[in-house]
């Protein structure tokens, strides 16, 4: 189970994301407080945390072992919060990391068979640098991509 938390004091939007991208992809938030990178590392091999830029949301960071493997800087729409259910996520157009990384559908041969085959009712949807979150028809948030960057270990 991957965990998602955010930097130390965030700010009202930053908890508000937070909370509807773990539901969005069925991963675990955490209230950070005091927990260090090490007691997010004991709790799951695999954990994010959302960091602010003045004030808003803005770098997301995925941690494996406890080493950052991958930063994603973003901005953000507004963020609607609805009621989902436990469905895995699908992206929909050609994403420039592996969806598997966020516990969705790969865009494998077999998970675009399947994607065409079922209809999913979270669904990001990939139009160059930016990304549509939908549940069902119900648009959630957008976010923009400014960068993405891999650690090399």
């Amino acid at each position: 189970m991957q965990v998602l938390t955010t930097s130390r004091k965030p700010g009202r939007k930053t908890r508000r994301f937070a909370k509807v991208l773990a539901r969005f992809f069925n991963w675990k938030y955490v209230n950070r407080g005091k927990l260090s990178l090490e007691d997010l590392a004991l709790l799951a091999e695999r954990f994010w945390i959302i960091s602010e830029v003045k004030g808003n949301p803005a770098i997301l960071n995925l941690y494996e072992r406890g080493e950052k493997t991958l930063e994603v800087s973003f901005t953000l729409s507004n963020v609607n919060k609805i009621k989902m259910d436990d469905s895995p996520a699908v992206f929909k157009g050609k994403a420039p990391i592996d969806p598997l990384v966020f516990g969705a559908i790969p865009q494998t041969k077999a998970g675009l068979k399947l994607t065409r085959k079922v209809e999913f009712r979270k669904k990001v949807v990939v139009k160059g640098d930016e990304w549509l979150f939908f549940y069902d028809d119900e648009m959630l948030f957008k976010l923009r991509i400014l960068k993405i960057s891999r650690s090399s270990r």
